[in-house]
């Protein structure tokens, strides 16, 4: 029996997509892109339509949302997945880097967080979390968990805006290997606030956990980074 195969059919959001990015060609990073009426109307179509073809614009990072208006975005940041600080591979890419802190946290550890850093429940934990800035744009969210016990002087010395792995080391801590999950997720508003962005802005989530020599836990790391502004690259050999 012969095999029919069936071309793909071209989506009418698809169409207005093209026809959008023909206009953000036209403009340059910053400009304002006109709203969802105003193209349903040029390019006579729902604006149902428009919505979804700004969506994926939005996601492939052609345009980003700043308060209630749409912007022409610049190229995404490309972030390499290494075993090192979001600070240290920022500054080897040339660009600019920066951390606000949010809080600084003492926690008791529950029975999860007890398993991920090799400690009973109950323990004291420190938690630090901050907002990642490159080039002055809120692309991240990051959170980590720390044995307190490791770190005793941790929150006395640490200047929230360096990097914490660079204090790590100082502490004669040696990372060896570090266990990485990424998925897709959308954020809270708490989250989207922080970040400036909303709540329809889809996110990369990196969780962490990493090791040191003698395979102890040294973290727990939760990073949550601006899919429409950020995007990661590694290099993999057999």
């Amino acid at each position: 029996m012969a095999t029919v195969v069936r071309e793909a059919r071209t989506l009418k959001h698809q169409v207005v997509r093209r026809q959008v990015e023909c206009l953000l060609d036209q403009l340059t990073v910053g400009d304002q892109v006109p709203s969802e009426r105003d193209l349903a109307t040029r390019f006579d179509v729902a604006r149902e339509t428009v919505r979804q073809a700004l969506r994926e614009l939005l996601v492939d990072g052609r345009i980003e949302r700043r308060g209630r208006s749409t912007v022409v975005a610049g190229p995404k940041i490309v972030q390499p997945l290494v075993i090192g600080s979001y600070t240290e591979a920022a500054l080897l890419e040339g660009r600019s880097a920066g951390r606000v802190l949010v809080a600084w946290t003492d926690l008791v550890a529950d029975d999860e967080t007890a398993c991920r850093l090799g400690i009973e429940a109950g323990d004291p934990v420190l938690e630090l979390e901050r907002v990642l800035l490159t080039d002055g744009v809120h692309v991240g969210l990051e959170r980590t968990r720390l044995p307190a016990h490791r770190f005793p002087e941790l929150r006395r010395t640490l200047d929230p805006s360096s990097s914490l792995y660079a204090a790590i080391r100082a502490c004669g801590i040696t990372f060896a290997r570090a266990v990485e999950k990424i998925e897709t997720t959308l954020p809270d508003a708490r989250e989207a606030a922080l970040l400036d962005a909303d709540t329809r802005t889809p996110m990369l989530l990196l969780e962490r956990i990493s090791y040191d020599e003698n395979d102890v836990p040294i973290e727990h790391r939760r990073s949550l980074y601006r899919g429409d502004r950020m995007s990661f690259v590694t290099t993999v050999t057999p």
